[in-house]
């Protein structure tokens, strides 16, 4: 009968069957992680074939991995087991979404510094040679938001025509102009006389757009890492007959295999513990003789005992020669004066990694450690060794070049790094009048605070004009004391006759019954106390206090933005020198820009930013086409692997990031190849 058949049923089962099929519904459980070790949270997961696609391509960026490596036979059988359903999108597919996924990423960033970034831009800036012969320019951005917290974003990693002033200048400027920052505070870069020429052109070009701050007086910033490996490069030229044998030494132990054996058999007998390898130092990076004092020395005795082992290794290195005189075998005196340079290269060292941090704030460190430098130079040069002295004088000459105002304004310093100590409210006006004084005199040290508290004024009345009427009403005053563990300690804790001044002696203070501006009114307050065992968070002092001093709080956040050093552009180079190596050395510099800078914007450790990046997915594609860019990219690096093809068997030494320490592998700045440092000195 009618009434007792199956035909519902059956109509029920393909309606189920039918859900069970439809994308996105089903979900299965997983076991997440959990900060605990061995536990996790049960959660559900459902298959997205875009979001696993979207998760490649970061992949490939953040690992910097070929486009092709989706179509390798293992990433397949691994995919295979891992996600049967996801479709293996080709290496073509890829490129294209590493372009997609760039684009996006720079319209949200470009409206992120407009929404986000309360202050003028600070930026430093490199050039690089790459294998395929191109010259790229690396940009990145300094400044602290309005939440203030301190960020670094690359910008800009875009082909030049060449490592000229000009072109420099332009490509900057044309960069800037693209992104919409025209505000720039300061510009860090290495000594390269291309460099100077580059910043006056820029300075025309910010004067034009009528955001140059005193006519572009604080523009250039030198770098201090480029700076110090000049200062020991210079002194190490210097360098004595002892750090001579121990490099003998070393080079000897490390030339065959026996000879190590032999070596190790004594570090054994004499139970010496130490994980250092044994290094030889190499002329264009003084930090390698560093660390090849570090880890020789702590073999003194092993080297001692060789000659008891190996009845070549006295003859052998008598043999040696430098200058006509005999090197041999380092005694307990040739130890000693190693010791002794070893100590004054890690301070050096550690100087050149505190001035390289980029995730705090070390515009304000500056001049205690400058005053530090003048201070171990000084012990060189009053040293009983004849050849810790010859090097402290040879560096003297060069710290005096770049740093010292004795007798007359430095066009090479940038007082800028005066005003952000001054913004420190442990020192105020403290610590420049006390380092002054120690380093010039006290006749000039009243002329060169003087100068700085003109400065500082103009700075200020600069400030006070951009900024809105203040309202009404005054806020509370309250003391705050802001401490944490976020800035990098000293490069010496050593007692330093530069840094012993009262933090109780206040230098001319105006009278609180007097105060005018809110310039007077900051530096009239109590300093703060200095606790020696807890770091001050500076940002963290003047967000608290930004309700007090409204103009001087945009003064600060511009001011401890600013690099010191190159290093941001820098340690670009290295990742561009794994993007584009031998295999790779057709890509487009469209997509070598792409690739470079994504994985940039992806590390980003501010979660704010993150959060930004990965927030609605707006129509960014309107702001470049993108079809017609990346057309023209596919056909740009048609020719280019014609281009390659024709040139097989040349040299790609010039791949290569560059080293603050002394290397710069794979650049050409100012027109030479492969430069060090050391020849930037023009």
């Amino acid at each position: 009968p009618s009434g007792n058949g199956t035909s519902s049923l059956g109509r029920h089962t393909i309606r189920c069957l039918k859900k069970l099929q439809e994308k996105g519904k089903q979900l299965n459980l997983e076991l997440n992680p959990s900060s605990v070790e061995g536990q996790g949270v049960l959660g559900t997961w459902k298959f997205d074939q875009k979001s696993i696609r979207a998760g490649l391509v970061e992949m490939i960026i953040l690992d910097e991995m070929p486009f092709k490596s989706v179509e390798k036979e293992g990433f397949k059988r691994f995919m295979a087991l891992a996600c049967p359903m996801f479709k293996i999108p080709g290496r073509k597919a890829i490129r294209e979404d590493c372009f997609r996924l760039f684009l996006e990423q720079k319209g949200k960033l470009r409206d992120y510094f407009k929404i986000k970034c309360g202050g003028r831009v600070s930026i430093t800036t490199d050039s690089w040679t790459s294998c395929q012969n191109f010259n790229y320019m690396c940009i990145t951005a300094h400044f602290v938001g309005k939440d203030w917290k301190l960020y670094k974003k690359v910008i800009s990693f875009c082909k030049i025509t060449s490592h000229k002033g000009i072109d420099l200048g332009d490509a900057i400027a044309d960069s800037l102009e693209h992104w919409g920052l025209k505000n720039i505070f300061t510009v860090t870069v290495d000594n390269a006389s291309a460099n100077d020429t580059a910043l006056l052109h820029l300075r025309d070009r910010l004067e034009e757009w009528g955001t140059n701050i005193v006519g572009g007086k604080y523009l250039h910033m030198r770098c201090i890492a480029h700076i110090v490996n000049l200062v020991v490069s210079d002194g190490l030229e210097e360098m004595g007959m002892s750090i001579r044998r121990v490099r003998e030494v070393v080079r000897w132990v490390r030339s065959s295999p026996s000879r190590f054996a032999k070596f190790k058999e004594c570090v054994e007998f004499h139970n010496i513990e130490s994980k250092k390898m044994l290094s030889l130092d190499v002329p264009t990076r003084w930090n390698s003789t560093y660390y090849m004092l570090e880890a020789a020395v702590v073999f003194e005795d092993a080297f001692s005992s060789l000659e008891r082992k190996d009845k070549d290794y006295k003859p052998d290195l008598k043999a040696k020669r430098y200058k006509n005189q005999e090197i041999g075998v380092p005694q307990y005196e040739d130890w000693k004066n190693a010791k002794v340079l070893m100590k004054y290269l890690k301070f050096f060292h550690d100087l050149t990694l505190i001035a390289s941090t980029t995730s705090v704030v070390t515009a304000h460190r500056f001049l205690r450690e400058f005053g530090k430098v003048f201070y171990h130079v000084e012990k060189m040069m009053n040293s009983r060794d004849d050849d810790i002295v010859r090097m402290g004088m040879k560096m003297k000459a060069k710290v005096d070049k770049y740093w010292s105002e004795k007798d007359c304004v430095n066009f090479r310093l940038n007082r800028l790094v005066y005003m952000a100590v001054v913004f420190d409210p442990r020192h105020k006006m403290n610590y420049p009048d006390h380092i002054f004084k120690k380093m010039c005199g006290e006749e000039r040290a009243k002329v060169l605070v003087k100068e700085l508290n003109d400065e500082l004024e103009k700075l200020f009345e600069y400030y006070q004009s951009k900024m809105p009427p203040p309202s009404s009403s005054s806020p509370p005053k309250r003391r705050v004391q802001v401490a944490t563990s976020s800035s990098p300690r000293s490069a010496s804790d050593s007692d330093d006759s530069y840094d012993d001044y009262d933090p109780d002696d206040d230098y001319g203070k105006p009278q609180a019954g007097h105060t005018k501006s809110e310039l007077e009114k900051y530096l009239v307050h109590p300093r703060e106390y200095d606790d020696a065992e807890e770091e001050f968070d500076v940002l963290k002092w003047w967000k608290t206090n930004a309700m007090r001093y409204p103009i001087l709080s945009e003064m600060a956040k511009d001011l401890f933005a600013i690099p010191m050093s190159t290093v941001p552009s820098e340690s670009v180079f290295s990742t561009s020198g794994r993007v584009l190596d031998e295999f790779r050395s057709s890509l487009h510099p469209k997509i070598v820009e792409a690739l470079i800078c994504s994985q940039d914007w992806i590390r980003s450790s501010s979660s704010e930013f993150v959060e930004h990046l990965n927030g609605d997915d707006d129509d960014y594609e309107d702001q470049e086409d993108f079809v017609s860019v990346y057309n023209a990219i596919m056909v740009d690096e048609a020719e280019m692997r014609d281009h390659v093809s024709g040139h097989e068997g040349t040299s790609t030494s010039n791949v290569g990031g560059s080293d603050v320490f002394g290397s710069r592998s794979g650049t050409n700045q100012g027109g030479g190849s492969n430069a060090s440092f050391v020849s930037l000195d023009e």
